[in-house]
């Protein structure tokens, strides 16, 4: 990576940034950036970090510590900023989940704890029967018969209300002491909640953990600020506030969809009065067109945003971009039309995976007949509920890596980034040219060998089981999880391989054991995906299908129509080109088949603008 000056320094890949965006990246105060969709949020984090390494604004042996609520945003910011900066920065670069910052607070300095809240090293995470059992134990029998769903809630609820030090007798804190430690046959367990209390509290009764977290990380990123919650919120000001790390908070306040969760509502002005941080808008949206950019807009009406005006990339004509609206009488009227309308996207070489459906809730109960229509055509559907994260575990994507290699080893990037991994697993210096490393290197050349041979004679389940046997036991599971402590915890590793092993096995059935083709059906490059808006934060697609724009999936309108109304706009706002809004006189699927939009009638009355939408049926 070569060293330039702040004033020679120009953003990497030949990106051109708004004056605000330059702004964001140059500044050395603390700063919240106010981005709407499409306006490459993740972009300028990017951009920030490589100004930072490469005008040695950030310098060694000081790292960057990038916050994000989602493993794959996540590991999407790191790959960003190492493409640009080299491998030589990625220790430095610290991305994380909240989840998983806080745990690595806990696990590294638990013994900074009082003996009485120090959970034990062994502790899982988010055992549902654990915590159940823990509850039954403190003496709560669920008087008001919650549902299964509300009771998880309600333990959420009490068990992330506890302040500590415990100095109650209440239920909250009961059942804390009981999960700390583990009880009768049972062992320890804390929620992530629980983790992120007690991460807060570390730091907040050891100032050295502290100033050594602000020595340590001298400028912080926290993407999706918009989703903070007070308990994370509280562990950002509890490491950071009044220290001279420098903050940068990202958000957009049209994209708040985690309420519900917990989302701090006010985290916007109480970031900009506590680290007294200027603010700065973006107002460029890089990925719609600007049929779609127009119907965002009048959107900022309804979630009561002063912008609207929001410039439109020139790569898009004015009149670019489509938005229609199916009125379809059944689930069968309604698969039919979207598979007609994705047929005719694939001729025109649209892949799959540039595709997207989305529902607001349940995916299953809305796309079993669209999945089952396409599948008449040859054309692959799946919900990713399941996969989004599992294949952006650590674990999973060196394994998919060496796979991928050991079939076709003309592959530089998967052999850096397996190199790479097995040197960090075996803890050797990647910039010393000894003995050991070499010794590493022809130590996998070895297995990328005896896996070819393995892969050849596999058809079995049987037989794949024991060639990720073979991978692990190369690695080392204790290796594995001395480098990632999450693995640690429970049979979360265990767990994930399972998983893995069955859906890979799956592929690998479909496709008559042709590995490559396996690796990327696993991958989704040849499948149309189906998830909730929750889950499509931070993607992008050329084309949307919201299904279910009806009352039943808006159940709760009346109590919660601004979080409902920023999730419709994040649903919008995930098209580049095109977006598709479907409602069904009847579903056979849903406890009440007939289907109304009366709660949600304003969606219908934006969409019915002259000039909006086309209307469909």
């Amino acid at each position: 990576m070569r060293i330039v000056t702040p004033e020679k320094w120009t953003p990497c890949d030949g990106v051109v940034l708004e004056t605000n965006a330059e702004e964001a990246v140059r500044i050395d105060s603390n700063i919240l950036v106010m981005a709407g969709p499409g306006a490459g949020k993740t972009e300028l984090l990017a951009q920030k970090a490589s100004y930072l390494f490469q005008t040695n604004k950030c310098r060694d042996p000081q790292k960057i510590l990038a916050i994000s609520f989602k493993n794959d945003a996540a590991d999407n910011l790191k790959k960003r900023v190492i493409k640009r900066c080299g491998n030589e920065v990625g220790n430095r670069f610290i991305s994380l989940t909240y989840d998983a910052f806080s745990k690595s607070i806990l696990d590294h300095f638990r013994f900074a704890l009082p003996e009485n809240i120090r959970p034990k090293a062994s502790y899982a995470v988010n055992e549902n029967e654990i915590i159940d059992a823990a509850f039954r134990k403190a003496g709560y029998i669920n008087p008001q018969r919650l549902s299964p769903s509300r009771l998880r809630n309600y333990y959420d609820k009490i068990l992330s209300s506890v302040t500590l030090p415990l100095a109650k007798n209440d239920l909250g804190e009961n059942v804390w002491r009981l999960l700390l430690k583990g009880f009768d046959d049972y062992n320890a367990s804390v929620s992530f909640k629980m983790i992120c209390i007690l991460a807060e509290y570390i730091i907040r009764i050891n100032p050295m953990i502290r100033k050594g977290l602000q020595l340590t990380y001298g400028h912080v990123f926290l993407d999706e600020f918009q989703d903070t919650t007070n308990l994370q919120y509280k562990l950002v000001k509890q490491c950071f506030l009044n220290s001279n790390s420098l903050m940068t908070a990202v958000g957009d306040n049209k994209q708040r969809i985690m309420v519900w969760a917990g989302a701090l509502k006010t985290v916007f002005s109480n970031f900009e009065e506590d680290f007294c941080a200027v603010q700065r808008k973006l107002i460029m949206n890089h990925r719609s067109a600007p049929r779609l950019v127009k119907l965002q807009e009048m959107m900022y009406l309804s979630l009561k945003e002063t912008e609207l005006s929001v410039d439109v990339s020139d790569k898009w004509n004015p009149n670019d971009g489509t938005v229609s609206l199916l009125i379809a009488d059944d689930e069968e009227n309604e698969a039919q039309v979207i598979t007609n309308d994705i047929i005719e996207k694939l001729s025109n070489n649209i892949l799959p995976n540039e595709l997207c459906i989305l529902c607001k809730q349940l995916p299953q109960n809305y796309s079993s007949q669209i999945i089952a229509e396409l599948g008449k055509h040859q054309i692959r559907a799946r919900i990713e509920n399941e996969y989004q994260d599992l294949i952006k575990e650590p674990i999973i994507e060196m394994l998919i890596a060496l796979l991928r290699l050991s079939v076709d080893r003309k592959r530089p990037q998967d052999w850096e980034f397996i190199m790479t991994a097995t040197l960090d697993l075996w803890a050797v210096d990647s910039l010393q040219s000894n003995e050991t490393y070499f010794r590493v290197q022809d130590s996998l050349v070895e297995v990328i060998k005896v896996l070819n041979r393995m892969m050849k004679d596999v058809t079995s389940k049987k037989e794949f089981h024991e060639l990720l046997n073979y991978i692990l036991r190369f690695w080392g599971i204790s290796r594995i999880k001395a480098l990632l402590p999450t693995y640690n915890q429970g049979t979360y590793l265990n767990d994930l391989l399972t998983k893995f092993q069955n859906f890979m096995w799956e592929e690998l059935e479909f496709t008559q054991i042709n590995w490559l083709l396996a690796i990327e059906n696993f991958e989704g490059l040849h499948s149309i995906p189906i998830m909730t808006i929750h889950k499509s934060k931070g993607l992008e697609y050329e084309a949307v299908y919201f299904v279910g724009l009806e009352d039943s999936a808006f159940w709760n309108f009346k109590n919660q129509p601004e979080e409902d109304r920023c999730a419709f706009f994040v649903a919008l706002s995930r098209a580049k080109s095109e977006i598709m809004f479907t409602f069904c006189n009847y579903r056979f699927d849903i406890r009440e088949h007939q289907q109304t939009h009366n709660e949600i009638n304003e969606f219908f009355d934006l969409l019915k603008t002259p000039g909006m939408a086309t209307i469909i049926g």
